[in-house]
């Protein structure tokens, strides 16, 4: 699995074009030794300006320094800090770990074990295995250092998972409701998932990862209602607690409110915004069951709400991070 270290997405993703989503929080990073903080500056808007896009979860910015070509700055609100890399144009932002050797050399040290990316805006990159994990390493402008990053465009758009998303064993392969011994491929157990069905039971199925409190959640469950009600499409609604960094701890309050409900009862409940009845108080087991939730969200890499999981009539899996832009569309590819 991709491990990838200090990377946000509650900074970089909340508005992403590609994708409405609620994103999750920002993990903290560690403040680099002996630094001090500038003020916070407030930069003009520019179009395409990555770094500018830091601001859009309320982040202020500080530059810190330059190294080897990147500007370094952090972007910090009350609770959570980001420390990031970006070129001089501001293309892109990189958030990761400096490693103090030149790129050609560790790509040339790295070997058959590393995959060389695509060249985004003049950044070179590889993927390499460590072992059991992987690592996607960028070269500095002036090729005299390498970071152990992920990266994003101004859009929000993350980068370094599309860059990789061909390369074997850079994803987790998931199967859905298959179980291990039949496929000989790794198995995330989306057995465990505790949600809610609703639709007919003979519709094509599909897994919507929700925030109770998320905007986006709601906002494609009403585009797929219709669907839902027409038979077109099933779908078994899981929530997860996201948003709790904003929402002072609703998103928890609600999400086990919303598993407190019988199975056939829970997408309901939520839709028709009724978990209040299990709000304070509920059951014994909702606890358990969001955290089996968390746990599947965290291996399949999911970074925000509403994200969907569906199996294809050939085994393989189909994946979308966000609501819906076109409902047809999307229901078309779950009944492929």
């Amino acid at each position: 699995m991709l491990r990838v270290l200090l990377f946000t997405t509650a900074l970089l993703a909340a508005t992403a074009a590609h994708a409405q989503q609620c994103a999750a929080p920002l993990p903290p990073s560690p403040k680099p030794t002996g630094a001090s903080y500038s003020p916070p500056v407030s930069p003009l808007p520019q179009p395409g300006d990555a770094v500018l896009r830091l601001t859009t979860g309320g982040a202020e910015l500080s530059h810190y320094s330059d190294y080897h070509g990147y500007e370094v700055g952090i972007a910090h609100t009350k609770g959570q800090m980001l420390v990031y890399f970006a070129p001089a144009d501001h293309k892109v932002v990189l958030s990761g770990t400096i490693i103090p050797v030149p790129y050609d050399t560790l790509r040339k040290i790295s070997g058959d074990r590393a995959h060389d990316l695509n060249v985004y805006d003049s950044i070179r990159g590889f993927f390499v295995q460590n072992g059991t994990h992987f690592q996607t390493i960028y070269s500095t402008p002036d090729g005299q250092a390498s970071l152990a990053a992920q990266m994003w465009d101004a859009s929000g758009q993350d980068l370094t998972r599309h860059q990789i998303k061909g390369v074997p064993g850079a994803v987790p392969t998931i199967r859905i409701d298959v179980p291990p011994e039949r496929t000989g491929a790794p198995v995330i157990g989306m057995n465990r998932l505790i949600g809610g069905e609703i639709g007919d039971p003979k519709a094509p199925e599909a897994i919507m990862f929700i925030d109770p409190q998320c905007m986006y959640s709601i906002k494609a469950m009403t585009a797929l209602k219709p669907s839902v009600d027409a038979g077109r499409i099933r779908l078994k609604i899981v929530p997860l607690s996201l948003l709790d960094y904003e929402d002072q701890g609703a998103s928890t309050i609600n999400a086990k409110s919303m598993l407190s409900f019988p199975a056939d009862e829970m997408a309901n409940a939520w839709i028709h915004d009724h978990l209040n009845q299990h709000a304070a108080q509920p059951v014994p087991d909702a606890d358990s069951y969001l955290q089996q939730n968390m746990a599947v969200a965290h291996d399949i890499s999911l970074r925000g709400t509403p994200t969907f999981l569906w199996k294809h009539k050939n085994g393989e899996l189909g994946r979308l991070d966000g609501a819906p832009r076109d409902v047809d569309t999307f229901v078309a590819s779950v009944s492929q």
